[in-house]
């Protein structure tokens, strides 16, 4: 796939449009190189090599022999699989700082600017932040249509919300796609309880070809998280006892709906679940804390989110690691070796390091 510095800008006007702000565009460094110095100063390459696995590389390959599928089809099977293999590593969160308003920072070693031993440990799971992610989409994207001059990837960053996602231009549509949206419950966890797509963004379709491609794809699928999982509890029709709090038990079963049919991962059901309260209980009956996850090393100990909400004057605990709804005293808080943490308690920085295991 050549590189058309023209088309990719055109298409990062389109983003600033949509998105209403300026995106620094990311190009592939392993791609031919250009001169960007005559052009707009918001586009650099990538200081990491876009890779992708050698299963993802067959399917891929699979793909872009398959003269059934259109090309819209294939774009959304990329990154229905890419949903599927991987999961939001939420322990970046604890990394997060306010400086103002609409900006955030976030130390560069954390997934974007990396080395060959944080590749090594994070092949030992499949927990991805968005720099990682993108870089696979982006990668996929370029291999299925490197024979076809008239599709151009690139990863748009936004530099403020230290956030990458995809971008794609034909002349056909212009398209963004984003794995991880921080908007909505992240399509990584959408895709995988049959829900809609949410992060793909239309930019341009003067045919409406991607966006009929995309509804037939959404078809059958629920939009509301809390709509889906009321139908899979109705369909237990399981009886609550006049001693059982009404929505206690419809948390509970919510919750085991996620780790028993789905086997949603910890991000996953924080995201789930919290999406889930807010509708039901109210946004103002809950409140975030933190779990601490031990490895072997200081290094590899990392921060996962919890929830903690209240229901009739009681506290109680979603602990998405174990999995579980159960009462919670907040003097755990205050219990040596606990594991919980107070939301605005935990402070770490650029030299509390991670090491991505």
């Amino acid at each position: 796939m050549s590189v058309n510095i023209e088309k990719i800008i055109k298409l990062n006007d389109l983003v600033g449009l949509t998105f209403r702000k300026k995106h620094i565009i990311v190009l592939n460094p392993d791609e031919e190189q250009v001169d960007l110095e005559k052009y707009d100063d918001n586009i650099i390459y990538d200081k990491i090599g876009w890779n992708i696995t050698d299963e993802l590389s067959k399917f891929v390959e699979e793909l872009s022999k398959d003269n059934e599928l259109s090309n819209e089809d294939k774009i959304l099977k990329i990154f229905d699989k890419i949903c599927h293999d991987y999961v939001y590593d939420d322990n970046l969160i604890s990394y997060i700082k306010k400086i103002e308003e609409d900006l955030y920072y976030l130390p560069t070693w954390y997934g974007q600017d990396i080395d060959q031993e944080w590749e090594n440990n994070r092949a030992g799971h499949n927990r991805r932040v968005c720099y990682e992610l993108s870089r696979y989409l982006a990668k996929a994207l370029t291999e299925l249509f490197k024979n076809d001059d008239d599709y151009k990837v690139c990863i748009h960053w936004n530099k403020n919300i230290t956030h990458y996602f995809v971008g794609l231009t034909c002349n056909e549509y212009s398209i963004t796609l984003d794995l991880d949206d921080f908007d909505n419950i992240k399509d990584l966890t959408r895709l995988k309880t049959g829900l809609t797509a949410e992060g793909i963004k239309i930019l341009e379709d003067k045919d409406n070809k991607f966006k009929n491609a995309l509804v037939k794809f959404n078809e059958g699928r629920s939009e509301y998280a809390i709509r889906k999982i009321s139908n899979e509890i109705e369909k237990k029709e399981s009886e609550i006892s006049d001693k059982e709090n009404e929505d206690i038990v419809f948390l509970t079963k919510a919750l085991e709906i996620l780790n028993k049919k789905y086997e949603i991962d910890s991000q996953g059901i924080f995201e789930y679940m919290k999406e889930i309260v807010d509708i039901r209980l109210g946004s103002d009956e809950r409140e975030k804390i933190w779990k601490r996850i031990e490895g072997a090393t200081k290094e590899s100990t990392r921060y996962i989110r919890c929830l903690l909400i209240n229901v009739d004057d009681q506290k109680y605990l979603i602990d998405v690691d174990q999995k579980i709804l159960r009462p919670f005293d907040e003097k755990e808080l205050k219990m040596k070796r606990t594991n919980f943490v107070a939301y605005k308690a935990l402070a770490r920085g650029g030299f509390d390091y991670y090491d991505g295991k």
